[in-house]
């Protein structure tokens, strides 16, 4: 064996510890300390090789932390993790830095060769070519054992005991640089923690000042009644993000802003289950909910001017008014997630928005009732006892009656009462149309100003009572033009008779009566059974002629009476020669026994297609 290595001199041994002072104190990193600390192991005490293990978090297997002269395929395979094994199965697989960790006390191995204890040292120290070894543990003050300190001899020897304590010597002085570390890391971690607590008092700060000044902004906007829109423009500016205000039936009240409007989801995203659950839950929560995020980003559509994204979030909160949904507020593609102070910033907009929407409902009730008796006195029969009265009532609700208007009727099957049923009227009339509608007997009556004609505006106010309303079937019925006040009274009474006819055989759809004549008269007084009966019995051989002859009988009387009763004209519009008219003329007198020439004739058949037309008995 070879014979016992002592330090060269005393100045060498304090230089070197010197050394791995200045670089603990210098903050280098620790692994690049410990790399110091198995060279001075190798410069001042002698040996060829040195490592510093430590001990993994789970306290199973030792790494190579810092090296001095081992080979990287060595610290490799020393550091896999079933070479260096804390507490093995047995010898065969322990090693002597095992054995110094697990006892907490130095292991001297002289010679590898015969250290039959060890079975895995002697396959590992032919890798690196060393024939003797010391382990001394690593015991920081506070921490217990944290690792190992291993000298690495390439000859065998005897370890002198001068040699093992500055071996241990070294131990402690990687210990310290590792306690070092660790206070480091701590005081590291306090003044971080202190700083982060520092910036998130001051964004507190800012965000309850932000809050105040919301608050305050929001106080403003209520006391200059900016409106719903102003609202909901004012949210989409202090989020910095789309807002959309819809009712329960996802109708759209308010949005914001203008330009890079993102909508909410689609209707289509709403019926997938969990973004359904979300919104059935939202009025018992009465919170601000995010609602779950899809594998494409959002739940949503496609922005306006903005493809939709990755990050894009949905926020919607309750509006409830009276314990009840009135409306849901929607948050759409923020900024960032809203913090908790943004959401009580939220929930005090959905407040005031619920205010708002009470607000307008009772104007809206309140406007309800003074058309509902305005169309009572107006229609009353013999006309308003006090028409400048009239007058003025309707120009305070903005409609000028002395401007000729259609009465028209609405009437639901099956009948019943229909909760704000003149908002849905106004909303579904359109912006072009703006009707005095009210209730009066059993139908609601509305009155519409004759320039622009209504029709088409009508029309899409059945398809929005259809949807609004399912499970009934909404007629309308057009009466005559009122050029004066005292007209609206028998006007009413025929678009009423005509609605009653229609509703009585097949309700639902337009009918348009403002062009009658005489027969207004006849709708105005008659039973829609007696005028039922009068259509059939007129026109009921004509149209079983038609069937069985495949003729045009019908389509010829109703142009020549169109025509004037004029011959020539009617030949001219349905395109065949004036004979051909005759003739069928002809026909129809002998079919139904009666002289076209006389005015009384023409009269009825005049009526009985009227009643044809709005009970839908048959085409032409």
């Amino acid at each position: 064996m070879g014979t016992p290595v002592v330090p060269t001199s005393l100045r060498s041994w304090i230089s070197g510890v010197g050394e791995i002072a200045r670089a603990v104190n210098a903050a280098e990193p620790l692994d690049d300390v410990l790399a110091r600390v198995a060279e001075q192991a190798c410069a001042l005490i002698g040996f060829e090789h040195c490592a510093v293990m430590l001990a993994e978090p789970d306290r199973e297997h030792l790494r190579v932390a810092g090296s001095w002269g081992l080979s990287q395929a060595y610290v490799a395979q020393v550091s896999d993790a079933g070479s260096l094994l804390i507490h093995p199965s047995g010898p065969m697989h322990d090693s002597p830095a095992a054995a110094a960790f697990r006892d907490g006390r130095t292991v001297v191995v002289p010679d590898v060769g015969i250290a039959s204890r060890y079975g895995r040292l002697r396959h590992l120290a032919s890798k690196q070519g060393y024939r003797g070894l010391i382990a001394a543990p690593l015991r920081a003050p506070d921490s217990g054992l944290v690792g190992v300190l291993v000298a690495y001899a390439v000859a065998a020897r005897a370890f002198g005991a001068q040699e093992v304590e500055l071996v241990e010597l070294l131990a402690d002085q990687a210990a310290l640089a590792l306690e070092t570390a660790r206070l480091r890391s701590a005081q590291q971690a306090v003044i971080t923690a202190l700083s982060q607590a520092n910036n998130e008092l001051r964004r507190s700060r800012a965000m309850t000042e932000w809050a105040e000044q919301q608050h305050r902004e929001l106080m403003r906007l209520v006391l200059a009644e900016v409106g719903l829109v102003g609202l909901v423009a004012a949210l989409a500016e202090a989020l910095d993000a789309s807002v959309t205000v819809e009712d329960p039936d996802d109708r759209l009240l308010a949005r914001a802003p203008e330009h890079g409007y993102h909508p909410p989801p689609t209707a289509a995203a709403r019926r997938r289950r969990p973004v359904q659950a979300a919104l059935d839950a939202l009025a018992r929560t009465n919170e601000v909910v995010r609602l779950p995020a899809e594998r494409s980003g959002r739940p949503g559509a496609a922005a306006v001017g903005h493809p939709p994204g990755p990050g894009q979030d949905v926020w919607v909160a309750p509006v409830v008014l009276g314990g009840e949904l009135a409306a849901r507020l929607w948050i759409t593609n923020p900024r960032a997630a809203p913090e908790p102070v943004e959401r009580r910033v939220i929930e005090r907009f959905a407040l005031v928005v619920a205010l708002e929407l009470l607000k307008q409902r009772s104007l809206v009730d309140v406007e309800e009732r003074l058309s509902g008796d305005l169309v009572g006195d107006l229609l009353r029969p013999g006309g308003p006892q006090h028409p400048q009265g009239v007058l003025d009532r309707a120009a305070a609700l903005g409609h000028d009656l002395s401007r000729p208007h259609h009465v028209a009727v609405l009437a639901l099957d099956p009948p019943g009462h229909t909760d704000r049923l003149t908002e849905l009227i106004r909303a579904g009339a359109g912006p072009t149309l703006r009707p005095l509608a009210g209730p009066h007997q059993d139908v609601h009556a509305l009155l519409l100003p004759a320039d622009p004609d209504p029709g088409d505006a009508l029309r899409g106010l059945l398809d929005h009572l259809g949807q609004a309303l399912p499970g009934r079937v909404a007629t309308i019925a057009v009466g005559p033009l009122a050029g004066d006040l005292m007209d609206h009274a028998a006007a009413f009474r025929v678009a009423r008779g005509a609605a009653r006819l229609r509703r009585a055989t097949q309700p639902g759809g337009l009918v348009d009566i403002r062009e009658l004549g005489m027969a207004a008269l006849l709708l105005e007084n008659g039973t829609p059974a007696a005028l039922r009966r009068f259509a059939q019995g007129l026109l009921r051989p004509v149209a079983a002629h038609d069937a069985r002859r495949g003729g045009d009988l019908l389509p010829t009387l109703r142009s020549w009476l169109a025509a004037g009763c004029s011959t020539a004209a009617t030949a001219q519009e349905m395109v065949i020669h004036p004979n051909t008219v005759g003739y069928r003329l002809g026909r129809i007198e002998k079919i139904i026994g009666r002289d076209l020439r006389r005015v009384d004739t023409r009269t009825d058949l005049q009526l009985a297609l009227t009643v044809r037309d709005i009970v839908g008995l048959g085409g032409s």
